[in-house]
């Protein structure tokens, strides 16, 4: 592989971040759109050839300031580990990370 293909991927994926990011801001109007219709017609779900959607619902939890509290010290306690490198490593994942190019106005 030359720098000249590297470029070329380089590019395709640029491409294909930019898609992702237009097909995910539709799929999001799509699903609002989709949510406020099933409201409309006092349905939870619907099948059909093309899927099946169903409105779903979470309970939001508060467990108290007494498990918060140990949420907040034990985040503290991993970022002060960490800092002071107090840790064994268990082994390594690889990934590649793309970042588009910056717009320069």
């Amino acid at each position: 592989m030359d720098n000249e293909e590297l470029i070329s991927l380089l590019k395709e994926m640029e491409a294909i971040k930019a898609n992702q990011r237009a097909l995910s801001e539709k799929e999001q109007q799509c699903r609002e759109d989709i949510f406020a219709l099933m409201q409309d017609l006092g349905i939870d779900q619907e099948k059909s050839d093309h899927g099946n959607i169903r409105l779903q619902r979470r309970a939001e939890k508060d467990y108290g300031e007494a498990i918060k509290m140990l949420e907040r010290q034990l985040k503290e306690a991993k970022k002060l580990a960490d800092d002071m490198g107090d840790y064994q490593i268990k082994g390594y994942k690889e990934s590649l990370v793309y970042t588009p190019p910056v717009e320069l106005f």
